[in-house]
């Protein structure tokens, strides 16, 4: 397996707690692999043809989209899992949290192999030539993964305050 080599960029960023500016680091990544990348790859060295790939794959999205909704956590095998999950204030005493400051939400948790690829990669420092290429989306807000990020890590969405999916019974 080749050994994941990320590039890092250094970014201008506001505190959101004491409002002062200073830097992060954030990926710049190689793009974004789409829907059909994905489906042509999966079809090279193999029998299937991309629109195979394609129909088989769409119904298995379509599936998983719907456990989701039915509120089931949606095991994707080899990319991780998909949690229906919730963020909230923390409360003091029990009867202080209503159900208005809780807010449904998505969690992702990455397979073991993905995280170990990730948490296992290389960190570069990105060229100057490098700094015209594709930022994640969402770049100015702190990455999501497994919800334990800080705010020096690039791109996704916060998830710190997740209050359920975070474990499997």
């Amino acid at each position: 397996m080749v050994k994941l080599k990320l590039r890092i960029t250094k970014s201008s960023r506001v505190n959101p707690s004491t409002k002062v500016k200073g830097f992060s680091g954030r990926v710049l990544t190689n793009g974004t692999a789409d829907y059909d990348d994905i489906i042509k790859d999966a079809a090279e060295d193999t029998t299937f043809n991309q629109d195979e790939i394609r129909a088989a794959a769409g119904i298995f999205c379509r599936a998983a989209a719907k456990m989701l909704k039915q509120g089931y956590i949606v095991d994707l095998g080899p990319i991780g899992k998909l949690y229906p999950s919730c963020t909230s204030k923390w409360v003091a005493k029990a009867e202080d949290l209503q159900l208005s400051d809780i807010k449904p939400s998505l969690y992702y948790r990455a397979s073991d192999d993905v995280e170990s690829a990730i948490n296992g990669a290389t960190l570069v420092w990105a060229k100057a030539s490098d700094e015209g290429e594709v930022a994640p989306s969402g770049s100015d807000t702190p990455s999501g993964g497994s919800g334990n990020e800080n705010e020096n890590s690039g791109g996704g969405d916060d998830n710190g305050g997740d209050t359920g999916g975070g474990t499997e019974n």
